[in-house]
């Protein structure tokens, strides 16, 4: 098992699975501390949902039919600022055409670039995904914040145990087709989706890693 700290230089977004289940009492044991995760006043807002097997099958396939038939996404609340701030820009930027680079796709390459769009859609084939949300009439962005916390304790037991996973905000993107297939209330606001299990270990994807700012771009010590 990877220490804490290992566990965060290990974790990166993980793009082709293998089929084989992670055991349902590893699940647990990541749910179970995940869960430790601190929330404003203990309010603990989050909903986790965890689908796998043929409820993933089925997900999975009204998503892409959903993706062919060019169904523009229409996700519940907006992830970023549009603009983006310059800077932010430039790495985004940055990360969407090294990708594509490392794939192998080219400028050029219409149907390469919406079939890596379209993998997003298909949960990049990973055995298990989890969904985040919250009550949504209760929204608020420290509820984000909150969220945030316990979904990164997700990724970071994963990679503990040696899993792999990606968060996807693309996941949650069609939440009409969503809730038709989580018992979830009314009122639930998808946040996000994150897709896990083993790595596979051969794929090239899996070895992208996007350039980290260095420490004195973004850390500052006062004092």
């Amino acid at each position: 098992m990877l220490s804490a700290l290992d566990s965060m230089h290990a974790r990166r977004s993980i793009r082709v699975f293998e089929p084989a289940l992670v055991p349902a009492e590893a699940i647990r044991r990541i749910v179970d501390a995940a869960g430790r995760a601190p929330s404003s006043k203990n309010t603990q807002p989050w909903r986790l949902f965890l689908v796998q097997g043929v409820a993933l099958a089925a997900l999975r396939a009204d998503y892409l039919a959903a993706f062919d038939a060019g169904e523009k996404p229409r996700p519940a609340y907006r992830y970023s600022p549009d603009p983006l701030p310059p800077a932010w820009q430039a790495r985004a930027k940055e990360v969407g055409i090294g990708i594509l680079k490392h794939k192998g796709i080219t400028r050029e390459d219409t149907a390469g670039r919406r079939a890596h769009d379209r993998e997003n859609f298909e949960f990049f084939d990973a055995p298990h995904v989890f969904f985040l949300g919250t009550d949504g009439a209760a929204f608020g962005h420290g509820t984000f914040l909150d969220c945030g916390f316990i979904l990164d304790n997700l990724m970071l037991g994963l990679a503990s145990l040696g899993y792999g996973s990606c968060p996807q905000y693309s996941a949650v993107s069609y939440p009409d087709i969503l809730a038709r297939h989580l018992p979830a209330d009314a009122g639930t606001l998808f946040i996000a989706g994150l897709a896990f299990g083993t790595p596979k270990q051969d794929a090239p994807v899996n070895s992208f890693q996007p350039a980290r700012l260095p420490l004195e771009a973004w850390f500052q010590v006062v004092g």
